[in-house]
């Protein structure tokens, strides 16, 4: 049986185009590289602004857009990059007073946070922002974390533009990323960019190397709870897809292609043996501290051999978090070794 473990929201559909925006525009930043048409002056506004993704679709606006509003793990990344948006939604707050993953290093005191429950928003706290652009991921047609049947007033309020996160790669998407950050005034040339680039690329040699001195580790990324057993499948794409690329040893799940998930009971947790195991470490989920009372956890090879490791399955999709991420995976390969048995 396969399933989601993320929300179960993200296994619905809605009967509407995910890409299409108010006032006649429309954007689908999905599987191409984006390309960008700025203003002469690219930290201004004032002239038509216009972003495609390479295969001619495409937004138009009167001007740059200036003040934006976007899912958490989107304003993270366009953070990094330089650009600051005005509001956020989705995951602020962490565990033990740090902030969640998905926000990155968004000045959570500085720019107004609308909501963090899925499919909850407030429409007039949005509207008081004033944004020239809404921007989130869409799993197909689902826009995340915008509540379903308020889709029209937030539409009425500004444009809604989301970045298809389904059968997209990793590496695509840390390009659509940074491409809607170069839409939007960032000089690709600059610190933030460049460094950020390099940082990754230095993660990424770095997780080659482990892989190759490791070659017969074998990993397992799960998320694990007191009743459920969810294994990632690498064959789905997105992160998994881009460590198995660099060297990681994933197992091949029983799970299509399209799931990101292989859902397993817990008397099956072993069907995939395992020198290391990456439990999902984001907020709200089972913490490696609470498996230890569940006893099948506990008798994993590799938790008796004490090698488990995080999962950052949201981490945002910008160079530089997917470079401490890789930099992460890196390590608890190198410090670890195929088990016996």
């Amino acid at each position: 049986m396969q399933g989601n473990p993320v929300n179960t929201a993200r296994t619905t559909t809605r009967h509407r185009p995910v890409l299409a925006l108010t006032a006649g525009a429309a954007l689908a930043l999905a599987t191409a590289c984006g390309t960008t048409e700025p203003a002469a002056d690219p930290q201004a506004g004032g002239e038509e602004w216009t972003f495609s993704d390479g295969s001619g679709d495409e937004v138009t606006l009167p001007e740059r857009p200036q003040r934006v509003v976007a899912y958490s793990g989107v304003a993270a990344a366009l953070w990094d990059y330089g650009f600051e948006v005005v509001g956020v939604f989705g995951p602020v707050d962490g565990v033990g007073g740090e902030p969640a993953p998905q926000i990155g290093d968004v000045d959570t005191e500085q720019v107004e946070t609308l909501s963090q429950t899925y499919d909850e928003l407030n429409i007039e706290a949005l509207a008081a922002l004033d944004p020239d652009l809404i921007v989130t991921h869409a799993f197909d047609d689902l826009l995340w974390y915008l509540p379903e049947d308020s889709i029209d007033q937030i539409e009425a309020v500004a444009p809604v533009a989301a970045l298809q996160v389904t059968g997209v790669s990793a590496e695509q998407q840390l390009q659509n990323h940074l491409d809607l950050a170069v839409a939007l005034g960032v000089d690709p040339e600059s610190a933030d960019v460049t460094e950020a680039r390099a940082t990754y690329d230095e993660a990424l040699a770095r997780l080659d190397a482990a892989t190759e001195a490791n070659p017969d580790l074998k990993v397992l990324a799960v998320s694990a709870a007191p009743d459920s057993f969810f294994v990632g499948n690498a064959a789905a794409g997105g992160d998994l897809a881009l460590f198995q690329e660099h060297g990681v040893n994933f197992p091949e799940t029983s799970a299509p292609d399209t799931d990101e998930y292989e859902q397993l009971s817990w008397e099956e947790a072993d069907t995939h043996p395992a020198d290391l195991i990456l439990q999902d470490a984001r907020p709200g989920r089972t913490t490696v501290q609470e498996l230890a009372d569940q006893p099948i956890w506990r008798g994993l090879p590799a938790v008796r051999a004490e090698q488990v490791g995080e999962w950052r399955s949201e981490t945002p999709y910008s160079y530089l978090r997917y470079a401490e991420t890789v930099n992460a995976l890196a390590e608890d390969i190198e410090e670890s070794e195929p088990l016996e048995g």
